[in-house]
This record gives C-alpha cells, sequence and structure tokens, in this order.
C-alpha cells in the first residue's frame, strides 16, 4: 500500500491548529503558574481566535455565543466577572456608534445598528 500525500493546504491547517493548541497550551500554563492574571489570560485568548476585547471609553465588551444565540457582555474596572449587558443607554452616541464600528468589525454576526444624533 502506498502511503498517501496529505495536501499543502490540509497540512498548513492542521499546522496553523497545532500552533494555536500550544498557544493555549502556553497561556494557560502560564495562568496556573500565576504568571499572568484571569484577565490578561481572557484578553491573549480572545487575540488568539481572533476576537479581541473591545474597549469603549474604560469598559471591556466581548460577544460570547451560546445556545445558538449570540450576547454582549462588558466588564468595568473593579467587577470581578463580565456580565451580560442588558442595555447600552448611559453610552453617548459617538461611544455608541464606536462601539458598533468595532462589534461589525470583529462581530459581524451581531445584531447593532448605529445611532444618528442630532442637537436641538
Amino acid at each position: 500500500m502506498k502511503p498517501t500525500k496529505k495536501s499543502a493546504k490540509k497540512k498548513t491547517r492542521i499546522n496553523a491548529f497545532e500552533h494555536a493548541f500550544d498557544t493555549v497550551c502556553d497561556l494557560v500554563d502560564a495562568h496556573l503558574d500565576e504568571e499572568l492574571t484571569k484577565d490578561e489570560l481572557i484578553e491573549k485568548l480572545m487575540k488568539v481566535i481572533g476576537k479581541p476585547i473591545i474597549e469603549i471609553s474604560e469598559v471591556k465588551y466581548i460577544v460570547t455565543e451560546w445556545e445558538n444565540n449570540i450576547y454582549l457582555e462588558s466588564k468595568q474596572e473593579g467587577q470581578d466577572d463580565w456580565v451580560q449587558v442588558e442595555d447600552l443607554t448611559e453610552l453617548r452616541v459617538w461611544e455608541y456608534n464606536e462601539l458598533v464600528d468595532k462589534l461589525q468589525k470583529h462581530y459581524p454576526d451581531y445584531p447593532i445598528e448605529y445611532l444618528e444624533g442630532r442637537f436641538v
């Protein structure tokens, strides 16, 4: 029997997966060795998967998926955990629209639209 050759494309995907897996393992080890805080670990893991944490006016945002739904979560300075965003009414129009820009760039499936602010 002849050994089958892997295509270059498949080999590249496997190498990329192995590299990502090794990176994740290294990050988790660094966290377990207390070289990284929980927040630093989350930030670095989000970068590995290509979904960076969005920061607007000292509030951090991420989009999470759970049971076929997507949710916006936030974390403010001094909070221990990420919390699901229930409303964005405290944001100024420019902050909201900046959040929309970044969400559409990094999380294109998240349903959000721009606001139009007018002064009277």
